[in-house]
């Protein structure tokens, strides 16, 4: 299987490289297809990680098995190559077609790359890049299906993993910045799932940075309105981030204590907009407002009949099951 594997990637290496000095001796106008033909095969190459199953060989395997990690090994050196060699064709295209209408996503794939090799210094470098230059982050992304991001989004990914890697560095202060940055170069999209998972992710890296700066009640602020699931995207790593953050600043009697003093004193209020009035129920907890969803459940009129609906909606939520754990 390895070598079978090994003699396609040096099939396909062999091919790529022929059939660019091909084109290079045969194109008229060497400028207008060569920075296509290197994005193509850069892609293409990059694509053989999935089509080799190289990850999900990596993952099953038992590195304390002496057989398995020389398997490991040699699926992660071949994993590698395999980037390298898609690496090369991007550094091209930066480097020869500064021009190109494909520089921008280049630089991109080359950020990406760099990350999966562990290359941070690569990866800040041409993220930084994609920020200082001149990208519409509304450039079609070239990805299609029912769910994918029809845009690029160049500037708001960038700011994004820039942010990331700054509070993996637990260098807290350039986080922000790059964060705040973010807020200029907002989601471009069409999916409402996809708005909510993006103010999810925002709010826990606002919450990172901010409990790691020691403003623990203002890294609450970020998360507590988000503890409830809306049914449009999953909230269960923000609702570990918020138990983690709420166990480490408060007493844990006292946290479960106030949250069910919260759930009490559930109240609404009732919002105009152009299409008429609409009631809201919502409860404090820390002195935060939180939206209690309501468009699950099925009220009768009586006030007290949807106050304890709404209780029940709460106590069977995931916060408060992993909360009471």
């Amino acid at each position: 299987m390895f070598k079978m594997k090994k003699q396609y990637l040096y099939i396909l290496t062999i091919l790529i490289l022929t059939s660019c000095s091909s084109l290079k001796n045969n194109s008229s106008n060497k400028n207008e297809k060569l920075d296509i033909v290197m994005f193509n095969k850069g892609v293409t190459i990059f694509e053989m990680v999935d089509k080799l199953s190289i990850d999900w060989e990596l993952q099953r395997l038992d590195t304390l098995k002496q057989d398995e990690k020389i398997k490991y090994d040699v699926f992660k050196n071949e994993k590698e190559e395999i980037l390298e060699l898609a690496f090369d064709q991007f550094a091209k295209i930066i480097q020869d077609y500064p021009d190109s209408e494909l520089y921008h996503k280049s630089l991109y794939n080359l950020a990406h790359i760099s990350s999966l090799l562990n290359y941070e210094e690569d990866e800040i470098k041409y993220l930084e890049m994609i920020l200082s230059a001149n990208v519409n982050d509304r450039e079609n992304s070239g990805r299609s299906g029912i769910m994918s991001n029809p845009y690029t989004n160049f500037k708001n990914e960038a700011s994004k993993k820039l942010t990331e890697i700054y509070i993996n560095k637990r260098n807290y202060k350039t986080a922000l910045e790059y964060k705040k940055l973010n807020e200029k170069y907002p989601l471009q999209h069409f999916c409402g799932n996809a708005f909510a998972a993006d103010e999810i992710y925002n709010a826990k890296q606002y919450a990172k940075i901010y409990n790691g700066i020691g403003k623990n009640k203002k890294a609450l602020s970020y998360l507590l309105p988000h503890i409830f699931n809306n049914g449009l995207a999953n909230n269960s790593g923000l609702i570990d981030l918020t138990i983690e953050s709420l166990k480490k600043n408060f007493d844990q009697s006292l946290i479960k204590k106030d949250f069910e003093k919260s759930i009490s004193e559930v109240y609404s209020k009732i919002e105009k907009d152009g299409k008429g009035e609409h009631t809201y129920y919502f409860i404090k907890y820390f002195n935060i407002e939180i939206g209690v969803p309501s468009w699950n459940l099925s009220f009768e009129s009586d006030s007290g009949a949807i106050k304890s609906e709404l209780e029940k909606s709460i106590r069977e939520s995931e916060f408060y099951k992993k909360l009471n754990k």
